[in-house]
């Protein structure tokens, strides 16, 4: 529900600057409007929720992998100080 609610503001933004520029036309404009933004709230949806499945969709064995690889970071030395040091 909060990707619709997400892609109805961006729709209302994007809705508003159109109407702004070319005017509402025959409809007017809260119909204008609200066309605007329950067409970008389905689409926003409809994409978020192709990327959730896509993501929540993995393998075990890729998922353990990947929390296998999550290992505290390596610091090197910088080589300026070693070169100073000797």
């Amino acid at each position: 529900m909060e990707m619709l609610a997400v892609g109805g503001i961006m729709g209302f933004i994007y809705g508003t600057v159109t109407i702004f520029q070319y005017g509402a036309g025959q409809a007017g404009v809260m119909r204008t409007l609200g066309k605007y933004m329950v067409g970008s709230g389905a689409t926003f949806s409809v994409f978020m929720g192709i990327g959730s499945l896509i993501r929540s969709d993995s393998p075990q064995m890729a998922s353990s992998a990947w929390a296998r690889s999550h290992y505290p970071p390596l610091v090197h030395p910088r080589r300026d100080r070693l070169q100073s040091q000797r």
